[in-house]
């Protein structure tokens, strides 16, 4: 053969080579090597597929090491609890926006916990006895210049009439504190490290729930349930934070307004129906409630109950400030007079609840003879200015 056509026909060889080559990937290139069917696929769900099956057997003949399965699922020797009382999912917890506890935080030296707050504790003062009053628990121990509060002895885990108390605190208590006991709480509020701040330290007490007509003796000292008490005193401190916050922040008191007496922000009106009022402008409803409830005690009007979440003073029978001075009789009086008339405001000066409302500006008082009856005019008005003398 002629060199020349040996390379014209090695030419035409390796083109037919390439031509096939080329052909066989165009052929083949739509196929995903990486898909389901392709030869490097994603083995990710495999497990989904997968099939139980026998453990694998060997003759008695053959001594191997013990064969079982990889993952143990272990025997379950108790599969339910018998609790001493129903047990309710607890409600999540509260949280606060970005800016709204700036000045609160929660502080941790070992496993002591406490709430530092930016503030003097003249300040804070009133927000943990507002706290405490707004969970509707009762106070044994009040000490301002101590800055020391304790509570009354609660079965937080199972009394639900105290309402947002349980729905509060009740959430703290888990399966394994519903034996029957008795819980209550003392908060101190010192002043913090540096000079404007303050500290709230929150302790516990546990004892087992007492019998009618057997009161259990108190233990000797506080956190004397170990970790209970350390898991209820720092819930306590979490809900005590984001009460104090949102309480600042709703509140709109002025520089200027602190400084003035509450009595001189207050203006005698009358409502929409001419009935009453006292209105306070410029001062949140945490602190007319404070003033107001001083301002009774000041004025030696006895309050039987007192209600915060809802707004309300119940004063007690007979309220001696509001009466009347007695009119002199004349002669003739006598002779024309009948001596059995009964005084027109006689009934409803026995029962008096004052109301503390709060409204996007202002807080006002008014008086009540029930929930759906106002006072009379003239006995609203007496008590009102009572109380508008008193206000600090």
């Amino acid at each position: 053969m002629v060199p020349g056509q040996r390379s014209r026909g090695l030419k035409r060889h390796t083109r037919l080579s390439l031509t096939m080559v080329i052909g066989a990937v165009a052929l083949t290139g739509c196929a995903n090597p990486f898909g389901q069917e392709g030869y490097l696929r994603d083995r990710a769900g495999d497990y989904t597929e997968a099939q139980s099956s026998k453990p694998i057997k060997l003759p008695e003949n053959v001594q191997s090491r013990e064969l079982g399965d990889i993952l143990v699922i272990p025997e379950v020797s108790n599969t339910s609890q018998v609790l001493s009382r129903d047990f309710e999912v607890p409600r999540p917890s509260q949280r606060l926006m970005m800016k709204e506890g700036d000045h609160y935080s929660l502080e941790r030296n070992g496993s002591q916990e406490w709430l530092s707050v930016d503030r003097e504790p003249s300040e804070v003062w009133p927000g943990v006895l507002g706290y405490i009053d707004e969970l509707g628990i009762g106070i044994t121990t009040k000490n301002s210049a101590k800055g020391l509060v304790e509570t009354q002895w609660n079965d937080f885990g199972k009394d639900k009439d105290h309402g947002l108390m349980y729905r509060t605190l009740g959430k703290l208590f888990g399966v394994d504190d519903l034996d029957p006991m008795e819980d209550r709480f003392r908060f101190e509020v010192r002043s913090g490290l540096k000079e404007g701040t303050t500290e709230v330290h929150v302790y516990h007490q546990g004892r087992p729930l007492s019998k009618k007509g057997k009161e259990p003796s108190a233990p000797l000292k506080w956190d004397n349930l170990g970790e209970r008490s350390k898991r209820l005193d720092n819930g306590v401190l979490a809900e005590l934070l984001v009460f104090l916050a949102r309480n600042e922040a709703k509140s709109s008191v002025s520089l200027q307004a602190q400084s003035l007496d509450v009595g001189s922000l207050a203006e005698m009106g009358r409502d929409g129906n001419g009935n009453p009022v006292l209105t306070i402008r410029g001062l949140s409803y945490a602190r007319v409630w404070d003033a107001t409830s001083n301002s009774l005690d000041k004025a030696g009007l006895k309050v039987v109950d007192r209600n915060r979440s809802a707004g309300l003073f119940y004063l007690a029978d007979g309220v001696p400030q509001l009466q009347k001075p007695e009119k002199k009789k004349s002669f003739w009086s006598g002779w024309f007079s009948d001596d059995e008339e009964v005084s027109e405001d006689s009934d409803e000066a026995k029962t008096l609840t004052v109301r503390v409302s709060n409204y996007s500006e202002v807080v006002q008082l008014s008086v009540e003879k029930d929930v759906n009856t106002s006072a009379p005019a003239d006995v609203s008005n007496r008590l009102l200015k009572v109380i508008q003398d008193n206000l600090q």
